[in-house]
């Protein structure tokens, strides 16, 4: 595209003014905001700084008839901030630049009625964000670069005209880095996202723009390894129902790679047309932390699963390169367990029951970091060795459509490398005492990405699941083969439970003076037809299997009095059926013991002249049966799935 450079007529210029602010305040906030018109057409100017005492920041800028150009420069220390926006007809640019240290900017901006530019140079220490985004009508493009504990050098441009475009050239070295290059157009949305945690660096050079179509191509290396480049962009862009690809790894780090870091990659290029996961809901907030397994709330969700219920998995490893002391039939047994760990979690067949893992010397184990044009997703889920050099233990690369199913990218595959360079081993005892890396363990977290799961390490410092390391999902500095109580609330988030719902049926027999509640809908009729029960319909739904949030439902029953009582209590399940004379039925199905989405509260209430227990969701009929009917309120059983 070429840009078009601002142009100043003498007898158009009414104003030009020199502004110096040399703060000796230990921090200050200045704005600067100016508008000018021509031919009917506004374009303006805003600026806002947040600055400490040590800052300085000079800016000239230029107010023309129609047109208005800035050039700023910047120098200091501490806390400061940087924000700038451009309109003009149409059109907006945003520049945003926050620092916690050092920091230097040079920033030169114009904008007219047709278009507006920005192009600006920073440089820091410590920590460091920079964003600059672009909108025209339903389109936009935008870069970011960020550092935590590092440099960071970025040149960035953006303008506006016929289109949008962006560009970023980054340096990053540091314990956490990341760049963003995304464009929105009116077709498709293109995004690549590629950060890593842990002491490396990151190069970038990457540009976005749009218009009808967004588009994306650069490339990026971290530790010197090539992740993206134009075959990536190329990859995701081949299909026109939209593709995803993901990759996240385990990096070791150091001088004599003792540290642990990891890294993570997507690129995805879909439909506009399609609702696409909200990053915010993706990252549980709720769930209250254990003494034992971590928080229920340490997870984070990539946006993708398997969107279909049991979808059996077919793993392969390809057995070439297997390091030497460990066995391909123990590598393989490894491999098989770490996937049912997932499995049992969820109690469904994520990865195929039977033989999860098939030994296949064709199935091709390709490079994780093909050169351009060789990105290759073959349908086949491939877990085999690969040498990698010193800086990856493991890395997962998943691919995924852009067919949403409630909300989730589907899946089409997943495969799985280790690092053949590392000596391995499939024995938990050797691996405890020798150091050596636990073929399971890094294979369970690496097949948690498979399924939809994203790496905690790489969530903003201050953030506390981050420094949740009962997860399987966080770093790996130890054996870990059980997974934490976030691993599986994510992959039970993932994988719902609702297909395995179950109806809650209500009966009522006048006779006998019983309620009886029931899961079999043959019990259901028959107890209509052979047992002088009325049918009262579905009330709600049950879950039929359990997790770590969830209590059974029991069932009881007294001949003497008949009356069926329901409760998530063993001990008055066990001494109700030992002292009071119930039978037990056992466990109908399962209940929450606080509120979750979705569910509703299951009341309990008891009549002692008529000897019956009555249950309800509504909470209407539990007021009304304690006051008219002679029952007593018990409470709250648990949280049952509500009628949709």
């Amino acid at each position: 595209m070429t840009r078009r450079e601002p142009r100043y007529d003498d007898k158009n210029t009414w104003m030009c003014f020199f502004l110096v602010c040399a703060l000796a305040a230990p921090a200050a906030g200045i704005s600067v905001s100016c508008s000018t018109s021509a031919g009917g057409e506004t374009v303006g100017s805003q600026e806002s700084f947040s600055l400490n005492g040590s800052t300085s920041l000079q800016e000239s800028l230029l107010l023309g008839s129609g047109s208005i150009s800035a050039h700023r420069q910047s120098e200091g220390k501490g806390n400061n901030s940087l924000k700038q926006s451009l309109t003009l007809p149409g059109r907006m640019l945003q520049n945003d630049i926050n620092s916690q240290g050092e920091f230097a900017s040079s920033t030169t901006s114009a904008v007219s009625g047709q278009w507006a530019s920005i192009h600006q140079s920073a440089a820091g220490t410590g920590s460091m964000n920079l964003e600059l985004r672009g909108r025209k009508g339903d389109t936009d493009a935008g870069q970011e670069a960020s550092v935590s504990s590092g440099t960071l050098r970025s040149s960035q441009s953006l303008s506006a005209a016929e289109g949008i475009s962006a560009s970023q050239s980054t340096e990053i070295g540091g314990q956490k880095g990341r760049v963003l290059s995304g464009a929105l157009g009116k077709e498709n949305v293109l995004l690549a996202e590629v950060g890593f945690s842990g002491e490396g660096t990151l190069s970038a050079r990457l540009t976005s723009g749009a218009d009808e179509k967004a588009l994306s191509q650069g490339h990026v290396a971290i530790d010197d390894t090539v992740l993206l480049n134009d075959g990536s962009f190329e990859a995701v862009s081949n299909e026109g129902e939209g593709r995803i690809m993901g990759m996240a790894g385990s990096r070791l780090i150091g001088e004599e790679g003792q540290g642990i870091g990891g890294f993570d990659l997507k690129v995805m290029n879909l439909a506009r047309k399609e609702k696409r996961p909200d990053r915010s809901e993706l990252a549980s907030t709720a769930g209250a932390a254990a003494s034992s397994g971590g928080s229920y709330s340490s997870y984070v969700l990539t946006g993708c699963r398997w969107n279909v219920r049991d979808p059996q998995v077919q793993l392969y490893l390809n057995p070439i390169g297997t390091p030497a002391g460990i066995s391909v039939e123990a590598s393989k047994m490894a491999i098989a367990s770490a996937a049912n760990t997932w499995d049992d979690a969820v109690r469904q067949n994520l990865f195929a029951d039977g033989e999860t893992v098939i030994v296949d010397y064709t199935k091709v184990v390709d490079n994780p970091f093909p050169p351009r044009g060789q990105e290759v997703m073959d349908g086949y889920s491939v877990c085999g060795w690969k040498s990698l050099g010193a800086n990856y233990l493991g890395l997962n690369r998943w691919w995924a459509d852009g067919q949403i199913v409630d909300g989730y990218n589907s899946i089409l595959e997943t495969d799985v490398w280790f690092n053949s360079d590392f000596l391995w081993t499939t024995d938990l005892a050797t691996a405890r005492s020798t150091g050596r890396i636990d073929l399971e363990s890094v294979a369970l977290h690496e097949l948690g990405h498979g399924i939809g799961l994203d790496d905690l390490y790489l969530l903003p410092d201050g953030d506390p699941r981050k420094n949740d390391l009962q997860q399987v999902m966080n770093l790996y500095y130890a054996p870990q083969r059980e997974l934490g109580n976030g691993d599986r609330a994510g992959v039970q988030k993932l994988y719902d439970t609702s297909p395995g719902k179950i109806s809650l049926y209500r009966m009522w027999n006048p006779y006998i003076t019983d309620h009886l509640y029931t899961t079999n809908y043959d019990e259901y009729n028959s107890g209509a037809i052979n047992c002088g029960y009325r049918k009262e319909g579905m009330i709600a739904t049950l879950y039929s299997e359990g997790d770590v949030e969830s209590n059974p439902l029991y069932r009881m029953w007294n001949p003497h009095i008949t009356d069926h009582l329901y409760t998530t209590s063993y001990y008055e399940y066990n001494s109700g059926a030992i002292g009071c004379g119930y039978k037990k039925e056992g466990i109908i199905g399962y209940v929450y013991s606080y509120k979750k989405e979705g569910t509703i509260p299951l009341y309990r209430l008891w009549n002692p002249q008529i000897m019956d227990h009555l249950y309800t969701t509504n909470y209407d009929e539990y007021i009304i049966g304690a006051a008219i009917h002679g029952y007593q309120r018990e409470g709250i059983v648990g949280y049952i799935g509500a009628l949709r």
